[in-house]
């Protein structure tokens, strides 16, 4: 009956994407469509990632950026656009994933 329970979380835990193990920061971006906006080298639509990752130079600055704590680094004539993506879409992450999408952005540094 043991392993028929533990095979049946497992599957469960793969179903929901291994999310209870690990988050990809990669992922999380792809998924939020951050990159519509955040281009790796230059300015598009926002900021880019680049640029962030230089600002923002250690994971705690951006996570707390990501929980609403603090007011951006960076001046943005599209911040009002972007307040509301961080209101609606990061924030409600859970912290691991805040932590996965900082460490995924400061790669570009």
């Amino acid at each position: 009956m043991r392993g028929v329970l533990s095979t049946l979380v497992l599957v469960c835990l793969l179903a929901a994407g291994g999310r209870a193990w690990s988050a990809d920061g990669a992922e999380i971006f792809a998924g939020l469509k951050c990159g519509m906006c955040h281009k790796p080298d230059k300015k598009a639509a926002a900021i880019s990632l680049k640029e962030i990752a230089q600002t923002y130079s250690d994971r705690d600055k951006l996570v707390t950026f990501f929980r609403g704590e603090t007011k951006p680094l960076i001046e943005s004539e599209k911040w009002g656009m972007m307040r509301g993506q961080l209101e609606k879409n990061i924030k409600p992450l859970p912290e691991e994933d805040k932590e996965a999408l900082a460490d995924y952005i400061l790669t570009f540094k």
